[in-house]
């Protein structure tokens, strides 16, 4: 440093938010004879060496475990690391599952009283085989017999106390903890209900919550209506949710000041339900809905008067109904009329990945294409085919397919851009036909995939452009035709503030419908550098032919991919 008086902003600037990506460099490894993880040594050695330094740093990006380390090790690496860090605050690159037995990094962990955000991947429990009579600990024969054996779930698929109780002490020293994300694998499980209830109570700062794929026993509407007053809400595969309980939470005083809230497969199957909370959430700015079947309204009821939806915060809308490829369904028609008369007036962004009749699209701004140049030349991959899809044996699946609705009934989207329907109209729920995939079986697709519909959407406006919507003659003084065409086709409404988003989110896939998932925020996140080029930063590189090896060996480094941050919808 040349100037201290620059030191302390520098410092701040360097060790508040450190970033490690990559590999480490061969020469590193060498010059300081470390086998892996020879960054993270180094700094962890510096961080001992100035206990001033290391109160600076809050957020550590590790980069991925290394071939020649073990799993453990490399936990225990970053632990140690943590532990130097009175201050600490995030953990980012690192996804350890958590299976119920001592880890020294989850240890390190729960002892940051400042940690900001903690990412569980609950994995099953697993039950630790007794060693060989005779055999030392460090023996061939004691690690063998140490090794981890079957899976162990205690009675009705609840934990054991022990498990119950270690799994809760984790949370006891995060008072400021604001993120909370959890996702269980398959056979993992966090029953009784009555844990996670216990969990949020001692936190009494969480504003985020991100509940995923917890099952019934462990996460229903029972724990949904004690949840704590948060900011952000997103319940992904949870089971145990009905209708009836999000209604019920919508109503409460803790849904009061959300702003942000994601839906994703979990039984909203009714259309009153989703009126509740588009009324109550008086602050609700994004909202996201992805399921397979459309909510539906009651037997009997008819909609006489427009809004039946309504929103005057929401700001951005994601809004994903996967089985209905061929015609839009009541819902989609209620949503786009409810737009149509001004029920969301703040609304700026609206994403429909699926919207077949182009309903969604022309309530937006015209746009001169929808599609990106890759899209006609790239073809899905048969693996995000199979991830999109999930056999319809589960019974919450057959009773969405029973009580959804189709659209044949509903008029064009054209009329409903137009804004000429009259909302004297009723609409009557009508009786869905059920997908097939084409090998002939059923099918439930998770997610719409955006390629599919930008290039949908690019068919509609290329149609549109057929029909034009002026007409224009031009005539001289005498009254002669000069001249007679038409022009301005297009798809959409002049003077809409709302854009048709057919992107992803930052992070996220086209395949996963664009919003971001637990895989995306544990996948390579642009450290992959298989696919792409890297940096070896030379972003200072002379530019004459002669570059002087000291200098190389300065200000180069090994390739690495360019990481991004990827946040949980």
């Amino acid at each position: 440093m040349a100037s201290r008086k620059c030191l302390q902003a520098a410092r701040i600037a360097l060790y508040d938010d450190i970033q490690l990506n990559g590999t480490d460099s061969p020469a590193m490894k060498k010059r300081h004879k470390i086998a892996h993880g020879a960054r993270l040594v180094l700094l962890r050695r510096t961080l001992r060496a100035n206990p001033e330094l290391a109160a600076t740093v809050r957020t550590l990006k590790v980069p991925s475990q290394p071939i020649s380390s073990t799993k453990e090790e490399y936990h225990n690496l970053i632990a140690t690391i943590v532990m130097e860090c009175p201050n600490f605050e995030r953990l980012v690159g690192l996804h350890p599952r958590y299976d119920h037995t001592f880890s020294r990094l989850f240890h390190a962990l729960s002892t940051r009283v400042n940690l900001k955000q903690m990412d569980w991947i609950i994995d099953a429990p697993v039950l630790q085989a007794p060693q060989r009579p005779g055999s030392r600990p460090g023996s061939s024969s004691g690690k063998s017999a140490g090794l981890k054996m079957e899976r162990r779930i205690g009675p009705n698929g609840m934990l054991e106390p022990t498990e119950c109780a270690a799994f809760f002490d984790c949370h006891a020293n995060w008072s400021n903890l604001k993120t909370l994300s959890i996702h269980c694998l398959p056979g993992a499980t966090l029953a009784p209900g009555g844990l996670i209830v216990k969990i949020l109570g001692q936190l009494p700062a969480l504003e985020h919550l991100y509940l995923s794929r917890l099952s019934h026993a462990a996460f229903n509407d029972q724990t949904l209506s004690v949840l704590p007053p948060l900011k952000t809400l997103s319940l992904a595969h949870t089971s145990g949710i009905t209708s009836a309980g999000l209604s019920a939470f919508a109503t409460s005083q803790a849904a009061q000041g959300m702003t942000r809230l994601t839906l994703r497969h979990v039984n909203l199957d009714s259309l009153p339900a989703l009126v509740r909370i588009f009324s109550n959430m008086r602050y609700l700015e994004v909202f996201s809905l992805v399921q397979t079947f459309a909510p539906t309204l009651p037997e009997d009821t008819m909609i006489w008067l427009m809004p039946y939806l309504a929103c005057s915060s929401l700001r951005r809308l994601h809004w994903d109904i996967t089985s209905h490829s061929a015609a839009a369904s009541a819902a989609d028609a209620i949503l786009a009329r409810s737009i149509a008369a001004d029920g969301f007036p703040s609304l700026v962004a609206l994403r429909a990945p699926t919207d077949p009749e182009g309903i969604f699209q022309s309530l937006c701004r015209p746009v001169e294409r929808a599609e990106i140049a890759s899209d006609r030349f790239r073809t899905p991959a048969q693996s995000a085919e199979r991830q999109n899809t999930f056999p319809m044996g589960r019974s919450n699946t057959l009773a969405s397919l029973t009580s959804s609705s189709s659209s044949s009934s509903i008029s064009s989207g054209a009329s409903i851009g137009g804004r000429s329907q009259s909302p004297m109209t009723p609409m009557t729920p009508q009786t869905p036909l059920t997908p097939f995939s084409p090998s002939g079986g059923s099918f439930l697709r998770e997610a719409s995939d955006l390629r599919e519909s930008r290039l949908a959407a690019q068919g509609r406006l290329e149609a549109a452009r057929s029909a034009p919507r002026f007409a224009v003659q031009v005539t001289d003084e005498e009254g002669s035709t000069v001249e007679d065409y038409e022009m301005a086709g297009f798809m959409g409404t002049i003077g809409s503030q709302i854009r048709y988003d057919s992107m992803p989110d930052a992070g996220a896939r086209d395949e996963k419908g664009g919003l971001v998932d637990i895989d995306d925020v544990m996948g390579e996140c642009g450290e992959d550098i298989s696919e792409r080029e890297g940096c070896f930063g030379r972003w200072n590189m002379s530019t004459s032919g002669n570059v002087d090896r000291r200098e190389k060996e300065k200000w180069w480094h090994t390739e690495r991919g360019r990481w991004t941050n990827v946040e949980l919808a």
